[in-house]
């Protein structure tokens, strides 16, 4: 009797010790599942073979809907093949909708400039110099995966289109002698979808040449070395009033340009007509004997309200502080009466972001700024020595309030030019796309100079005033009412905690069973 007594009790102590390891298991996923959602993913989707190298870091209440962007591998500069090239369309969780690839650098130009439809360069890169590489365009429908092409409509760094006129502005590059040098200068062209130019406008006839870079830069174009001049890299064509603006990359300065009858109206920057405004609120004097600038080599100057103007200072060849790098997304507010610029809103970088060539800005739909600190490196000799772990390109998204809301961040090696928000989807079924078959990249024709020019300024001693961290003001654009903002991390934590309860009730429910089986056993009698 008492052998089968103490049989019964061991029995029960199972029964109670698999109790308690259903409840331990219980406790352990659940906690996972919350825990997980506040990690970094990393490598999160891959798309046939190909595996995203990014890792996604969400912090805040970060904007929910789709980017679309350039992606080089083992990239060393635009225009130098990277082991593979790719366009890439993502939803902001990381989760890859629409990819394409080609042998051949993609222009980093894109715009979501129909439902469903992006507009892209590349396909194939073409020639042009070693700064500025040419491209084709296209026309990619996501939901069909069918591809409009425009073979002979050729640009460098950025391109329009007006789709009520059928027509697109861009950049195109040529040499002019002037004297014992040559000089690289990026004419503005509207064409139509063959290629035909319809209108030009030729900086050459409106900038002196003395407002060339003092940084001799330089570039390589059929096997010549040409001054870089002008380097512009962004268009920003506001068709239905025949107003261009043009920023240019070695000038500093970006220009108002009336398309109807050519005239520059007016120029901001270092060489420019208005009176740049300081953080001290008083006009700004030059050093070093060079006039003054608010940015220095900036990137993706558009107009986002009437007057204000968004763009990626790189702080790169900085006159006044060589050694400067200080790469930020910021606004500045024209007052066009009083002809004054100040910068508005802005947000430094830290120095491992920190941009020399690459880079760009856009406002999200839902008021936060999405920054691409685009270079395959970051670790540059202004600021050595390098006290961080090298990264490739990161995106980050800032809210106006300057807080840091979600950081997209790619292995070294990976080199981002522009990055474009989706904002005009009708459908969410994205098609899987047939292999591109681009058009075959003609041979190279010159030797890509990839050294960077040497600097010829002194160094000066570092300013006084403190370098913006955060805004400096509230930005200008308001949310929009419509935008698609969703609140992330309250959803996040939601969803675990729904997954978590699940769970516990399944295993609460195994639990009741376990008791219940040994309370229903039969006793077995033991006289």
């Amino acid at each position: 009797m008492y052998e089968h007594s103490e049989k019964r009790e061991k029995k029960v102590f199972r029964l109670k010790r698999n109790k308690n390891k259903v409840f331990a298991m219980v406790t352990v996923v659940a906690t996972c599942i919350i825990l997980s959602n506040f990690l970094p993913i990393a490598h999160p989707q891959a798309y046939g073979s190909f595996v995203l190298p990014c890792t996604i870091n969400t912090t805040g209440n970060a904007w929910s809907g789709y980017i679309a962007f350039d992606l080089e591998f083992n990239s060393a500069f635009m225009g130098v093949e990277g082991t593979s090239n790719y366009f890439v369309v993502i939803n902001t969780d990381g989760t890859i909708l629409a990819l394409r690839k080609s042998p051949t650098s993609y222009g980093g130009a894109a715009y979501n400039i129909a439902p469903d439809t992006i507009m892209f360069e590349g396909e194939p890169q073409q020639d042009g110099a070693s700064s500025a590489p040419t491209f084709a365009t296209h026309f990619w429908n996501l939901t069909t995966g069918e591809t409009q092409d425009f073979p002979n409509v050729i640009s460098e760094h950025d391109i329009q289109y007006d789709p009520a006129n059928n027509t697109f502005l861009a950049l195109q590059q040529y040499v002019r002698p002037v004297g014992n040098n040559l000089y690289l200068i990026d004419k503005i062209v509207q064409l139509d979808p063959n290629g035909n130019v319809l209108w030009s406008w030729d900086p050459f006839n409106y900038l002196p040449l003395t407002e060339a870079s003092a940084f001799n830069e330089t570039s390589t174009y059929n096997d010549q070395t040409v001054i870089d001049f002008t380097h512009a890299n962004t268009l920003d064509w506001h068709y239905n009033d025949s107003i261009i603006y043009l920023n240019c990359r070695n000038t500093n300065t970006f220009y108002k340009i009336n398309q109807t009858t050519g005239q520059l109206i007016w120029a901001c920057g270092e060489f420019g007509n208005f009176t740049l405004i300081g953080d001290n609120g008083k006009p700004m004097a030059g050093a070093n004997g060079f006039p003054p600038s608010l940015w220095y080599h900036a990137h993706e100057t558009k107009e986002v309200a009437p007057n204000v103007f968004l763009m990626f200072d790189n702080d790169f060849d900085n006159n006044t502080n060589p050694t400067d790098c200080r790469s930020r997304i910021m606004e500045l507010t024209l007052n066009q009466t009083a002809m004054t610029a100040q910068v508005s809103w802005s947000w430094e970088a830290p120095t491992s972001y920190w941009n020399e060539y690459g880079g760009g800005a856009i406002l999200l739909p839902n008021g936060d700024f999405l920054g691409d600190f685009g270079d395959p490196s970051h670790q540059f000799w202004q600021n050595a020595p390098w006290n961080f772990n090298d990264t490739g390109a990161v995106l980050v998204e800032v809210s106006p309030s300057g807080q840091v809301v979600r950081t997209f961040t790619f292995l070294a090696g990976c080199y981002i030019y522009r990055v474009e928000s989706v904002t005009n989807p009708s459908s969410i079924a994205f098609a899987n796309p047939p292999t591109p078959t681009p058009s075959p990249a003609p041979s190279p024709t010159e030797i890509i100079n990839t050294e960077r020019p040497v600097i010829t300024p002194t160094p000066s001693p570092r300013l006084t005033t403190s370098p913006i961290q955060s805004m400096s003001s509230t930005p200008s654009v308001a949310p929009s009412s419509t935008s698609p903002a969703s609140n992330n991390s309250i959803a996040t934590i939601l969803d675990s905690f729904i997954v978590a309860s699940v769970v516990a009730v399944i295993g609460s429910v195994v639990a009741f069973y376990l008791k219940k089986s040994r309370s229903n056993k039969p006793k077995r009698n033991d006289a």
